[in-house]
Order: structure tokens, then C-alpha cells, then sequence
């Protein structure tokens, strides 16, 4: 018995159409979570290129991923269904690779696939100073990755009969596309973490403690993220060579999977930016002056730069004055004059009292 045949198809497709409904309504929650936050940084700090590119990017997956599992559903009815009257009915539908649903759903998914390599090959470009030269092998391995995957959805078009997925001029296109897009990924989130960690260590000697690994938290979430795709990744290639049906469930999962792994970065980013904005303002609302740039009083907001905690300082002066001339002789009995202030140097106020 092969592989295909101990997990039949329509099994597999009910499976994965269950596991991508999930996976989808976690998609949905993040995605509200990651425009809340990308719309408050819009209010507070202004609306930058990397903002608008974020928004539309998670928005352009949250469509892709709508219109792939709409397909999914519709496919699930003309199935089982539609087709279901007959013994091998459910089976022949899910046969025909040249399906016009089957071939939408397959270039909504490579469409999904390259705009996430897509996005990670911008944020190795943004993260490396804007150098062009760190973007030569993204955008090699993106393009062959088009190439297969497109090239994939010409070859189901071309399927004249009912016949498995693990056909051989399918096996090429497939595996190079998964192979490739595997590949674009390890790469780029690789270059991502060093790139960060090498500039953390760099200026760690002129943070404060804390500050020092505000940088951590944002490697971990990207590192974890990245791991997450792979690993799926790396099952549905594989599934697929191994001649399993359960390639479609990975397949299927991977369509909102790619958008909540995105969803999760910006979700990460905008709490940790929120964190280092509450420790500005110290644990009880203390101000803050910079060391290298002090606050001035006309300036509505204060330069973003480092900041560290001033505490309140009293400064206590003792002025003792004694007056040995004649002219002072009706004063004698107050020849010592002691002259105390008390300064607070965050309200500004002082007292000055006279003892005799």
C-alpha cells in the first residue's frame, strides 16, 4: 500500500479544510491586533513608508488568505456534495488537477507565499542600512521561486486526466518551488538576527541595562517566527516527496499560517516599543533629563534619545557671619547670623530662613 493510499484524499481535504478554518480565525485576530497597533504608532509618531508597507502587506495576505479558504469551502461542496452521489465521485473531483478551482487556489497560494518572501527580503534590506548588495541573493532565490510556482499552475493546466499530484512533471516544479521559498527564509531571518545582534552589542556599552535588551525581545519573536514557517515549510516538502496525501493539510495550513507569522512580528515590534515608551516616563512618572542633550523648557516634546531617572536632590547651605565693628554694638546680642536654604532642584523652590 503506498502512501497515498493508507490516508485517502478526501480525508486529507477534509482534514486540511478543518485546520485551515482555524488557523484562519487566528489569522483574523491578529490581523485586527497588528492595524490596532500599526494605526495607534500612525497617531502617536506619524504615519513613516515602513508603516503603510506593513499595513498593506498584512492586509494584501488577509484578502489572499479570505479568497483561498472561499475556494476551499467551494471545493468542500462540489466534493462531497456536488460529486458525492457516487462511490469514487468525491475522489475524481479532488483527481482533477486541471480543475478551475484547483488551479485559483493553487495561484492564490503561491501569490501568498511570494509576497511573504517578498516582505522578508524588505525588512533584510531595511534592517542592513538600506545596502542593495544584501538584497542580490533574496531577490535571485524570489524570482526562481515565481518561476516554479507559476510555472506549477501552467502544468496543472495542462493535466488532461484525472491523475495524482505526485505526477512526474509535476515533481520538479513543486519541489523547487518549496526548496526555494524554504530556503529564501532560513537566509534572510538568519541575516535578520545576526545583523540585529551585532548592532545590540555594538552600542551596548552606551545603554543603560535594560535598554541594552530592548533588541532581544524582537530577535526572539523573529527567530520563533521564522522557525514556525520553516518547520511547516519543511513537513509539506517532506510529505511531498515521501508520496503522502497529508501534503495537502500542510498545504492548506500554510495559506493563513504565512499571515500570522507576519501578524505576530508587527504585534511583537509594537509591544516592545510600547514597553520602552512606559520605562521613559520611570516606574512612578519621574521625569527624565539626557545626558547628552538636556530637555529644553519652550519644547513641547522632548527628543527621543537615551534618557536616564533624575531624583530629587536637596542642597542645604550654612552661611555663618560674624561682625566685630562698633557700629554693630546694638546687635551683639545677634553677632552670629545663621542663613539656611533648602533647594529642590525639580520644583525650582527654595526657603531661606534666618536663626538668630
Amino acid at each position: 500500500m503506498s502512501a497515498a493510499d493508507s490516508f485517502p484524499l478526501p480525508r486529507a481535504e477534509i482534514i486540511a479544510l478543518f485546520l485551515e478554518s482555524m488557523l484562519f480565525g487566528a489569522f483574523v485576530v491578529l490581523y485586527c491586533i497588528s492595524m490596532w497597533i500599526l494605526m495607534y504608532r500612525e497617531k502617536h509618531h506619524g504615519r513613516s513608508k515602513l508603516h503603510k508597507w506593513m499595513s498593506g502587506t498584512a492586509t494584501v495576505m488577509f484578502l489572499l488568505a479570505i479568497a483561498h479558504l472561499c475556494f476551499d469551502v467551494q471545493r468542500a461542496i462540489d466534493g462531497f456534495i456536488t460529486h458525492g452521489g457516487t462511490p469514487t465521485g468525491t475522489l475524481d473531483f479532488y483527481n482533477r488537477l486541471s480543475n478551475p478551482t484547483h488551479v485559483g487556489k493553487t495561484v492564490i497560494y503561491i501569490t501568498q507565499t511570494l509576497v511573504g518572501d517578498a516582505f522578508v527580503a524588505y525588512r533584510l534590506y531595511v534592517v542592513w542600512g538600506r545596502n542593495s548588495w544584501i538584497l542580490v541573493l533574496p531577490i535571485l532565490l524570489l524570482l526562481g521561486t515565481a518561476v516554479a510556482g507559476y510555472g506549477i499552475c501552467y502544468e496543472l493546466t495542462q493535466v488532461k486526466r484525472p491523475g495524482a499530484i505526485f505526477q512526474s512533471n509535476l515533481v520538479p516544479w513543486i519541489t523547487s518551488f518549496f526548496s526555494l521559498s524554504l530556503t529564501t527564509n532560513v537566509i534572510a531571518t538568519f541575516l535578520i538576527t545576526g545583523r540585529i545582534v551585532w548592532s545590540n552589542q555594538k552600542v551596548k556599552r552606551y545603554r543603560a541595562g535594560y535598554a541594552a535588551l530592548t533588541n532581544w525581545g524582537v530577535v526572539e519573536t523573529i527567530v520563533q517566527s521564522a522557525a514556525i514557517y520553516s518547520a511547516a515549510l519543511a513537513s509539506l516538502l517532506a510529505t511531498y516527496v515521501s508520496g503522502s496525501n497529508a501534503q495537502y493539510v500542510c498545504l492548506d495550513s500554510l495559506q493563513p499560517l504565512i499571515g500570522i507569522v507576519f501578524t505576530l512580528i508587527i504585534i511583537r515590534v509594537g509591544l516592545n516599543e510600547t514597553t520602552s515608551e512606559a520605562s521613559r516616563g520611570g516606574p512612578h512618572g519621574e521625569p527624565r533629563i539626557n545626558a547628552a542633550h538636556p530637555v529644553h523648557p519652550h519644547r513641547e516634546h522632548p527628543m527621543p534619545f537615551q534618557q536616564y531617572p533624575m531624583r530629587p536632590l536637596a542642597i542645604n547651605v550654612s552661611v555663618s557671619k560674624t561682625h566685630d565693628r562698633a557700629s554693630f554694638d546694638a546687635y551683639d546680642g545677634q553677632d552670629v547670623i545663621h542663613v539656611q536654604k533648602d533647594v529642590d532642584l525639580e520644583s525650582g523652590d527654595g526657603s531661606r530662613r534666618r536663626s538668630p
